[in-house]
């Protein structure tokens, strides 16, 4: 197998464009496009010159040299036109280039998830499912690899389940993604499954239960440490901070917060697990934001909430969406009834384009307190316009 094509991937993410965007702009099949990305095909010329047209980029930019070698590309991984699609039964017979891809694959699933892909991943997880049960389930050499992948699917299909309000089948599945981890002796991702557990538990009000998880993944670091993300790491932390701020102890809340901040990596980027963690620095101040919040203190709430308007490039849109929802929630225990209009329309909005029941009624719930302050305001009745659907 080639090394990876860092150039190339690099230039594509720092447009912000999915897989799919960038092989239909160049005109091939997304399959593709993700082999000339994990170095597994080199493109052939008319291929390179639409890449380099796409990009505004050289060849030398995106990583593909002006002397390359048809040769090297392997027979199996030929181009094929966009219509045509690498069949189940070639990627099984080479699986450890088939890994690749499906792993390059669920990258972008991660990323269609943060920017609200509801329903495009509710499609896709099956397929992922279906084609990575043979190699996760019988013993060889790439078992722990198709292991640690169906546990990222578990993953993102009990986020989904979440997003729906289907708790039940959200823990269920969470907890799938942790057998699978286990199996794959994938520390870092056991750690991600534990942390969507306690988000999951969270989500049901279930403190203790959330506790619990988080403890585990802590002990996990603790026996493993110099091989856990420090992503992953501090966000144990922040979440532990908030569980302590729930269960009213500020001392230990304030502590997590600030251990959370310390070892976040200066370069998330470079994070072993950014590509499924998907989380950046904004991450740090939503838990911060909802510590004070807990701890009774909403205008230092407001003002970790309010950290958001500085981060460039702006967060993903189900991160901007979480924030707008907890200043709805700051500006209404601030008793400011304009700005939590303004913020409430916003969240409502933000929850519809990201295709959250979960973020819809919780915005919706935030409305009814409104109306039990500021019933008598024409313009808090009429938001109920955002709910008339």
């Amino acid at each position: 197998m080639e090394k990876q094509n860092n150039l190339l991937k690099s230039a594509r993410m720092k447009k912000r464009w999915t897989l799919e965007f960038a092989s239909g702009q160049v005109g091939v099949s997304r399959s593709t496009y993700i082999r000339w990305e994990a170095g597994a095909q080199i493109p052939r010329l008319s291929s390179l010159t639409a890449l380099c047209h796409t990009f505004e980029m050289s060849p030398e930019e995106l990583g593909f040299s002006q002397s390359f070698d048809r040769k090297k590309s392997p027979p199996l991984l030929n181009e094929k036109p966009l219509e045509e699609e690498v069949s189940e039964e070639e990627q099984l017979a080479n699986l450890p280039e088939a890994l690749v891809i499906w792993d390059m694959g669920l990258t972008s699933c991660w990323q269609w998830y943060m920017a609200g892909g509801q329903t495009e991943l509710e499609r896709l997880m099956p397929t992922y499912l279906s084609r990575l049960a043979r190699p996760t389930l019988y013993p060889g050499p790439d078992q722990r690899t198709a292991a640690s992948l169906t546990s990222q699917v578990y993953q993102l299909i009990a986020l989904l389940d979440l997003q729906r309000g289907d708790y039940v089948s959200a823990q269920t599945n969470g907890t799938q993604a942790l057998v699978y981890s286990q199996l794959a002796k994938d520390w870092n991702m056991y750690v991600a499954a534990q942390i969507r557990l306690a988000i999951i538990f969270s989500a049901r009000k279930r403190i203790g239960s959330a506790l619990i998880a988080y403890n585990d993944a802590l002990r996990r670091i603790n026996a493993d440490n110099n091989h856990v993300s420090p992503m992953l790491h501090s966000w144990i932390f922040a979440g532990l901070a908030e569980i302590q701020a729930t269960m009213g102890r500020d001392t230990e809340a304030m502590q997590f917060i600030k251990l959370a901040f310390a070892v976040f990596p200066e370069h998330p980027e470079d994070d072993p697990c950014i590509t499924y963690a998907q989380c950046d620095r904004s991450m740090l101040y939503l838990y911060q934001g909802q510590v004070f919040l807990r701890l009774g203190q909403p205008r230092l709430a407001w003002e970790a909430f309010s950290q958001i308007d500085d981060f460039k490039p702006s967060p993903p849109a189900r991160v901007r969406a979480e924030f707008l929802k907890h200043r709805t929630y700051t500006s209404l225990v601030l008793g400011n009834m304009i700005q939590t209009c303004i913020y409430l329309e916003a969240a409502a909005r933000a929850a519809q384009e990201i295709h959250s029941d979960l973020a819809f009624s919780e915005v919706y719930t935030l409305y009814e307190h409104m109306l039990a302050i500021w019933g008598g305001e024409v313009r808090v009745r009429n938001l109920a316009r955002l709910f008339q659907r």
